[in-house]
């Protein structure tokens, strides 16, 4: 029996989950197809913040006198602001289990580019837009204060000099379990949700979208009203099973990012500032280590390793050693490393894409009831899906009746640990089929200084006794894990010891 809905939305990334649970939640039939596991694409590769927006005004930093004269970035960087800021105090106010607070630094530079004053008006405007919820905590670094700073001590002498900024970041326990938490809700919304599950065709007749799917070597057919093309940096490839000629909206950005062990002294810290070419740099927390980078290129994520290269590795490398006096970073230093594509919208003064992110109406070009956003972050999901809510009821009547959503978002006493209990649950209740689906997305383990590996044997032990693996699948499913991890994050550690 041909089954129909309301809405199809393809992809299963942060946008993709955020689209379904408002969508489901609005009283529409909605189905929610993934090609891979949920979250296993770029939102697992993400900064892991919930960004405060001070970002959106790197431009004005660089040149105020341009950013003025282009009223219309002006605009857009505030809008974007305004959003992040209140998505910002949404989630933390929400979800405060998936949260942690750190401390987070942004030093003054000897050009003038970011000054006192600058970032105190910066810090007024977003806490204007935010409002008094959740507060910055905005403070200012005196010079004579910060060789004895944590974080600003480790500067060269004529950065430390200066001073800096100070403020509170919030950062994502880890983004994936954001993803299935939302689709969970999502699903008790009423939301038909499939993993690894392909789009193979999309054809509209009759008032509805005709999509062929893919699933285990069988493929089936669904019908829905409308479309929503969540499918990140993958989203022109999406739009291109409708029409070949479809006109691109995406321009995708790998991202480079290192896990290293810093000074006990700076735990929990972080620092924005920007490398010699004038591209942004984050040293972000991560338990008792750091990450490094973005070391940022134009990609295609069809078509693009998700690992880092040895240039990108030096190249974060070169660039932190610029940045610290005390602490000259090495390849024997990173634990492991990350890399994703970033959907970005597409610009074409802009090579890496605009930071612009929008929700675009296809139906004006031809393809009826057929949404698409670009420029997903995980920091303004919840802002993304009320945005695609509101574009597609232009279009589509829900068929059921609303409820009120829920965002909120609980941890679980053993989701950072591998049990009976946390496996089970992680494949019956959350749509785990492979190690990797539990060790990394439904469970935190995968991404501890091992990243996993010294637990892999065990989970899949467990495992196999709820998906019935033979002994020979079991193991499969463990060399499978060790392979991905080798190959994927580049890990220091010996696989050796883990086998």
């Amino acid at each position: 029996m041909l089954q129909a809905f309301d809405v199809l939305v393809i992809g299963g990334g942060i946008i993709g989950a955020s689209a379904s649970h408002h969508a489901a939640s609005a009283g529409y039939r909605t189905l929610l197809v993934e090609q891979g596991d949920y979250a296993s694409g770029t939102s697992s590769r993400t900064s892991r913040m919930q960004n405060c927006g001070f970002m959106y005004f790197f431009e004005a930093h660089q040149s105020l006198l341009k950013f003025m004269l282009r009223p219309r970035r002006l605009l857009s960087a505030l809008e974007l602001a305004r959003r992040t800021m209140r998505d910002r105090g949404d989630f933390v106010r929400t979800s405060p289990d998936r949260v942690r607070k750190v401390g987070f630094y942004i030093p003054f530079d000897e050009q003038g580019k970011v000054t006192r004053w600058r970032m105190w008006t910066a810090a007024r405007l977003l806490q204007l837009m935010g409002g008094p919820a959740v507060s910055l905590e905005p403070g200012f670094i005196h010079a004579k204060d910060a060789p004895s700073d944590p974080v600003l001590s480790l500067l060269r002498e004529k950065e430390r000099k200066r001073g800096g900024f100070r403020f509170s970041e919030y950062q994502y326990n880890w983004p994936e379990r954001i993803v299935i938490d939302t689709i969970l809700k999502a699903r008790a919304a009423g939301l038909d949700a499939r993993n690894y599950t392909k789009v193979v065709a999309l054809v509209h007749q009759a008032g509805f979208w005709s999509a062929t799917l893919e699933h285990a070597g069988q493929t089936y057919t669904v019908k829905a009203k409308a479309i929503i093309n969540a499918a990140g940096a993958w989203v022109d490839h999406v739009t291109q099973l409708s029409d070949r000629q479809a006109t691109p909206i995406n321009s995708g950005a790998k991202g480079v990012n290192l896990l290293i062990r810093l000074p006990a002294r700076l735990k929990g810290y972080g620092m924005e500032t920007v490398t010699s070419r004038g591209t942004p740099f984050f040293l972000m927390p991560w338990g008792d280590y750091h990450y490094l980078g973005p070391a940022d290129a134009p990609a295609d994520a069809a078509l693009t390793e998700f690992r880092a290269t040895d240039a990108e590795i030096d190249e974060i490398l070169v660039e932190a050693n610029k940045l610290f006096a005390h602490v000259q970073l090495s390849r024997a230093d990173v634990i492991y490393s990350w890399a994703g594509v970033r959907p970005r919208t597409l610009s074409k003064h802009e090579p890496l894409g605009s930071m612009e992110v929008r929700e675009h109406d296809l139906s004006t070009v031809h393809r009826p009831a057929f949404l698409a956003f670009t420029g997903g972050l995980i920091m303004t999901h919840r802002d993304a899906g009320r945005r695609l809510l509101r574009l597609l009821r232009r279009h589509v009547l829900p068929s059921g009746k609303p409820m009120l959503i829920d965002y909120n978002l609980k941890s679980q006493p053993d989701e950072d640990t591998v049990t009976a209990v946390s496996v089970r649950r992680a494949i019956v209740n959350e749509q785990a089929i492979t190690l990797a689906d539990i060790l990394r997305r439904r469970l935190s383990v995968g991404w501890a200084a091992d990243l996993g590996l010294g637990v892999a044997e065990r989970a899949s032990c467990l495992a196999a006794e709820v998906l019935g693996w033979t002994e020979q699948q079991r193991c499969q499913q463990v060399e499978g894990y060790r392979a991905e991890v080798q190959y994927s994050f580049r890990p220091a550690i010996s696989l050796e010891k883990n086998h």
